[in-house]
């Protein structure tokens, strides 16, 4: 910390935001040398500051323990940043509308991860992770050399406290009578993300930077798993959603009825549910081997009779030795982590399909203008996400009233193509169905809706 502490004392800039970032992202994180600095919270379930520095701005270490959050605080008169340099943090923001306290927005910041704090924000920081602790670098101008006059909110009693000079986090503490300048009891209604977005099923959550193909592939594994046991009923207890698969599922059957598919290979096949429903719409009798990532749903499709292996497809396929006459990848594409891996899923189906034999992927269109994709796209220009190693199109996300993150890829057509030629398909057809506005429905273009593709192997990669 000594580093730290030094360029800090020799910074000469004026300080604003933009300089101030620029400072902290000059730091090699790498190379902070902090766990002897770490300090205990002084009470359970607060958490530890370290000051390392107040002039010509405040930096500070703090020590997150599992589960632990601050209070929601609201930033004025003050701006900084934030470095993970351990665990992960949530960052979650809300706004005063009308004597209401909104919670609208939540990311996530990993290691290495960059938080912003404008002046004026209102906001909590929370480690969520039940087993371990969170560590962050705090970098605040002006310093907050005392939390005298801060206002933070009780989200349970509905309450706005004023900080007073004896406050030593931006925690709500009741046990501590000297903690308040002032208390506002009733000050205001709480309106939760999900009561916020009460019309949507799913919450986009970002994560910076954006992580590795291992923490993808576990996101996903542990956010179906947490699914598993209520996945089929969710499925169908979504009109949107229940006409959409129902569409697919039926047009992958008539088409694998005409080709006569003796040995089927179902990628994330879930629970198994839907690639028995598609069989038996077919009305062939055909085997079905199953990849699964989640070990919860693995085991329902085995208890349904189904060889299912549990394991990431584009990463091992040590339990597949065997070819195919069909394969389906659906719900399940855009799951994987990039572009690279993409690839190799694909090139990996095709040295297990035989010759023109069909493949069919269903993905979200990017250029849907009734779903995420667009405000990806957004999203991906104005945050500069490039940056945090986010491809055009990626997303993070929870079901609503779950917890577990799962990623998402929303594609373009010219990309599908791009990765089928390159892992020796070639696309017989393209069907756009409609998701959650005209959910079931064959419409003109990936404007209007998800994509269904079939694609052939026309030659051998390996």
């Amino acid at each position: 910390m000594k580093i730290i502490k030094k360029s800090i004392q020799d910074f000469t800039d004026v300080i604003t935001f933009e300089s101030l970032r620029k400072f902290v992202e000059s730091i090699d994180i790498d190379c902070v040398e902090y766990q002897n600095h770490i300090v205990n919270p002084e009470t359970k379930g607060d958490y530890g500051r370290n000051i390392i520095e107040l002039n010509p701005f405040e930096c500070v270490l703090i020590n997150w323990p599992a589960g632990v959050e601050s209070g929601v605080h609201h930033h004025q008169g003050l701006f900084g940043y934030v470095i993970v340099l351990e665990g992960e943090l949530d960052n979650i923001s809300y706004k005063e509308e009308n004597n209401k306290l909104i919670e609208y927005k939540s990311e996530k910041y990993i290691k290495n991860g960059i938080m912003p704090e404008a002046d004026g924000v209102i906001h909590k920081l929370a480690n969520r992770n039940k087993n371990n602790r969170a560590i962050t670098l705090h970098f605040y101008y002006p310093a907050i050399e005392s939390f005298e006059g801060m206002r933070i909110f009780n989200l349970e009693s509905k309450s706005i406290g004023v900080l007073s000079a004896h406050a030593k986090t931006a925690k709500w503490d009741n046990s501590n009578d000297n903690q308040f300048k002032e208390i506002v009891e009733n000050a205001f209604d709480y309106v939760s993300i999900e009561d916020f977005n009460s019309d949507k099923s799913h919450l986009i959550q970002n994560v910076f930077p954006k992580p590795n193909t291992e923490m993808i592939n576990s996101m996903n594994s542990n956010y179906f798993s947490e699914q598993a046991k209520k996945y089929d009923f969710s499925d169908f207890n979504q009109p949107s959603r229940k006409a959409y698969i129902l569409t697919v599922d039926e047009l992958i059957s008539k088409d694998i009825a005409g080709n006569k598919t003796k040995k089927h290979l179902d990628i994330a096949i879930g629970t198994g549910k839907r690639s028995i429903r598609v069989k038996k719409l077919s009305g062939l009798d055909y085997e079905i081997v199953g990849v699964e990532i989640s070990e919860e749903m693995c085991k329902i499709a085995n208890s349904r009779g189904l060889r299912t292996y549990h394991q990431d497809w584009a990463n091992d396929d040590s339990h597949i030795g065997e070819m195919f006459d069909s394969a389906t990848f659906l719900y399940a594409f855009g799951h994987i982590a990039n572009q690279k891996n993409r690839l190799r899923s694909l090139k990996k189906i095709n040295s297990y399909l035989n010759d023109n034999c069909p493949l069919y992927l269903d993905l979200f269109s990017l250029n849907n203008k009734n779903e995420w994709g667009p405000y990806a796209t957004k999203a991906f220009e104005e945050n500069n996400l490039e940056k945090f190693g986010y491809e055009r199109g990626d997303v993070f996300y929870r079901k609503s009233g779950f917890n577990e993150l799962a990623f998402l890829h929303y594609f373009e057509l010219s990309e599908i193509k791009s990765l089928l030629n390159d892992s020796g398909f070639e696309i017989q057809w393209v069907k756009h169905i409609g998701y959650s506005k005209n959910p079931g429905q064959i419409v003109k273009s990936e404007i209007e809706g998800n994509f269904l593709v079939k694609a052939i192997k026309i030659k051998s990669i390996y």
